[in-house]
């Protein structure tokens, strides 16, 4: 499953690389493209859940979820 996701509050590099190690520590994520406002993730559904990638953005720093697209 492919989930690309808005995301508010990045502004630099370091915010890129912040959120893609966060997302990158999770198990089931093959594959992670973060750009400052948006990451694409490729991940198995039943290794994790949106909510997971979503939970782990949003833990890397003052970042929020303004929307994503699920993708097969």
């Amino acid at each position: 499953m492919k989930l690309t996701v808005t995301i508010v509050g990045m502004h630099c590099g370091a915010c890129v690389d912040t959120v893609t190690s966060a997302i990158r520590g999770l198990p089931g994520v093959r594959q992670c493209s973060v750009r400052v406002g948006e990451a694409q993730v490729a991940f198995d559904e039943k290794s994790v859940a949106k909510s997971d990638i979503f939970t782990a953005i949003r833990g890397a720093g003052s970042f929020d979820i303004a929307g994503f697209t699920v993708s097969d």
